[in-house]
């Protein structure tokens, strides 16, 4: 028994011993033979001043008809002046009735598009109807829903008795009043609240006026409403000192972010006064407004320049005696040390001006030296 607990602590003594030295030499070798390069690529950075704010049209309530209206145009749809743009059902008889001439209609006509080509279609469809739930846009979640129910059962069903019973349910469609567009524009769903808000009260506003405005809605009533202009604004509360960046007449990229996500081209309409810190920057576009029909409050970016240059890791950046930056690079089997100027701080690196602007060695593709011991011009490196 006492010879097997000694070899037991023996053979625990030698592997521990083998651990540790395993560790040693590890370690040893991470600080002594270290040595890491990277290749040198270009890097851009846009500069940015941060914005929000709210979306300014010139836009009517459409007022007329009663509780029974349902538009019949699209969202951000273009309409004439003239235009039949909802109808109106006198009775709630007349309301369930058009819905299900609405709805046969899309059946008899889905099934006729699907009938010989159902496989495709039936795939087809229900991707649709998947990639409109993922991005919750639920505007023809009915159509969409008719669309698979159609691949499914048009190879099985024949649509003279759905058109019979569609003729019969038409010839007993009467109650309905059409409403037309009072002026060409714009059509959106979407009533806010914030509609009687005009262009003309932005300018030279205060960033606590603006919000003020914003603060509460109206309580209006309609069945959608139309935007009268094609030109729209942006209303930007902003640090003065950013905005004293811009001027009066410039045209800025305005990449918004949320529920709309995109870039615009933009005109600086006006820089209103300092208030706290902080000013109103008035934009104004005459493209999109189809896009931004429903939107009002939004956050942006104020695109003002975009810095270009080389990326170098931090931990490759040094400091002499006089606190000039330098980098190594391996040139030829050599550490060549090359001064470099910062331009931006970017994560866990700098970007530096690239050498083909300073005259310096340091180039795309180069060789940069992240990690080294001991590192001096000249030396002999991997």
């Amino acid at each position: 028994m006492k010879r097997s607990d000694f070899f037991i602590r023996l053979t625990t003594g030698v592997l521990f011993l083998a651990v540790a030295c395993y560790i040693g030499v590890y370690a040893y070798n991470a600080v002594v033979n270290a040595y890491e390069t990277t290749d040198a690529v270009r890097y851009s950075i846009e500069e940015t001043l941060p914005a929000q704010g709210f979306i300014v049209r010139t836009e009517t309530i459409l007022t007329e008809g009663g509780s029974a209206v349902l538009p019949i145009v699209s969202e951000g749809e273009k309409v004439a002046s003239g235009q039949v743009i909802a109808v109106e059902y006198l009775s709630n008889d007349a309301l369930e009735l058009a819905s299900e001439i609405r709805s046969l209609r899309l059946k008899i006509a889905q099934m006729d598009s699907f009938r010989g080509n159902s496989d495709s279609a039936g795939l087809g469809a229900v991707l649709e109807l998947s990639a409109a739930v993922n991005s919750h846009d639920f505007r023809r979640l009915d159509e969409l829903t008719l669309n698979i129910e159609a691949s499914i059962f048009s190879l099985e069903t024949d649509t003279s008795s759905l058109q019979e019973l569609l003729e019969e349910l038409e010839s007993r469609y009467v109650g309905t009043r059409n409403i037309t567009s009072h002026s060409s524009g714009t059509f959106s769903h979407i009533i806010d609240g914030f509609e009687h808000i005009s262009p003309s009260l932005l300018h030279n506003i205060s960033p606590a006026d603006l919000n003020l405005l914003f603060d509460t809605p109206l309580s209006t009533y309609g069945t959608g409403k139309l935007i009268t202009e094609f030109k729209w604004y942006y209303a930007a509360i902003m640090d003065f000192d950013d905005a004293s960046q811009l001027s009066t007449g410039q045209t800025k990229t305005v990449q918004f972010f949320g529920a709309y996500n995109a870039e615009i081209d933009m005109l600086v309409e006006s820089i209103g006064r300092r208030e706290d810190g902080l000013c109103v920057v008035l934009f104004s576009s005459d493209r999109g407004v189809h896009d931004i029909a429903p939107l009002r409050s939004l956050r942006a970016d104020i695109i003002v320049g975009v810095v270009t240059g080389i990326r170098v890791p931090k931990e490759a950046i040094h400091l002499d005696e006089e606190n000039n930056t330098f980098i190594y690079l391996q040139t030829s089997g050599l550490a060549e040390k090359v001064d470099v100027e910062i331009l931006r701080e970017t994560g866990d690196s700098y970007l530096v001006r690239d050498g083909a602007d300073t005259g310096s060695p340091l180039r795309v593709d180069s060789t940069i030296i992240v990690k080294a011991n001991n590192l001096y011009p000249g030396k002999v490196v991997p």
